[in-house]
């Protein structure tokens, strides 16, 4: 490999770790700088569709927003660089264990666990020396959803 496609590979990975890192700490802007503006986005069934929906989309109560905590955890990591010197493209596979908790409802103590396998499949592009993902499709491999009891804080922080 060359010293650039070394480069472009460590460019493309760090903004798949920017992505994970900033879903689980509410970045939102953080994220968004993840995908270029035309970027698609397919989570079927959970959303399809575009960048701007997507950000609303991971606000929702009803969608990503009823989520409280979120932790993904990543794991093998395939960059495929695209063999064609005037293309500035790449293929990506990553595989994630992405782990959430609901808020507890007013009335109910219970949350739910949910843990999710799954793989990101992403085409990212180069667009003025910047690399972004251009569209993104998950597979869902499995899902866990554990119902529990009331979390325990953590010695010295604040509780959530």
């Amino acid at each position: 490999m060359t010293p650039d496609e070394l480069s472009d590979r460590a460019e493309i990975g760090d903004v798949l770790h920017r992505y994970y890192r900033s879903v689980d700490r509410r970045d939102w802007d953080a994220v968004r700088a993840c995908f270029f503006a035309d970027a698609h986005n397919d989570y079927a069934p959970f959303y399809q569709g575009g960048v701007d929906e997507f950000m609303e989309f991971l606000g929702d109560p009803a969608g990503f927003g009823l989520f409280d905590r979120t932790f993904h955890f990543v794991g093998n990591m395939l960059i495929e660089l695209s063999g064609d010197p005037d293309r500035d493209t790449a293929d990506t596979e990553t595989y994630v264990m992405a782990q959430h908790t609901s808020a507890a409802d007013a009335g109910n103590p219970q949350r739910n666990f949910l843990t999710v396998w799954l793989r990101y499949l992403d085409r990212f592009e180069r667009r003025e020396n910047r690399w972004a993902i251009a569209d993104r499709r998950i597979v869902v491999e499995w899902i866990r959803n554990d119902v529990g009891g009331m979390w325990m804080d953590v010695p010295g922080q604040a509780p959530r």
